[in-house]
């Protein structure tokens, strides 16, 4: 988190009860001009398998996702997307800056690099939770404005959206 500005450390947190409500939210973002750069994604996209199903090599083009390509293939178009291993959560696949955030950060760390986010430590259970019930988080991160812009446009079809802005 030591690349991100002090003054784009506030985030959006959407919960999606699945994919496909969650690429939606994706989608809206991207048409909204939101840069791909304070996008990301994490769901357990490898769903009660033990193998990892996928991978994004560098570039755009993405490798085999079995009956997931289509989600995880449309994210990769704009996200740089991985697969991790997350401490009482599982697999999982995580996609943009988060994504690198969390494996620079070791995996131990789980989603605690939110914190850096202005999410409070008390709330990151809750979204481990989310993960666990095989829910999808959309998280952006900018500025205040941007952040708020974002949480208008991730409230529909989500099933909880908030915003966390540090105070200036």
């Amino acid at each position: 988190m030591a690349d991100v500005d002090p003054a784009e450390k506030n985030s959006t947190i959407a919960v999606y009860p699945d994919h496909d409500t969650a690429l939606i939210a994706l989608n809206a973002l991207q048409q909204s001009g939101f840069d791909a750069n304070h996008v990301s994604i994490v769901g357990k996209g490898v769903k009660n398998e033990k193998e990892i199903h996928g991978w994004v090599p560098q570039g755009s083009e993405a490798g085999h996702f079995g009956a997931w390509g289509a989600f995880w293939g449309a994210i990769s178009g704009w996200l740089l997307l991985g697969f991790m291993w997350l401490p009482g959560i599982g697999w999982v696949a995580a996609g943009g800056w988060l994504a690198a955030t969390l494996v620079g950060a070791g995996l131990g760390a789980g989603l605690g690099a939110l914190v850096g986010l202005g999410v409070p430590k008390d709330e990151i259970p809750v979204y481990e939770n989310e993960l666990k019930a095989d829910r999808y988080l959309v998280v952006v991160h900018g500025t205040a404005e941007q952040v708020n812009k974002a949480h208008d446009i991730l409230q529909n079809g989500s099933l909880s959206v908030r915003a966390y802005v540090v105070p200036a």
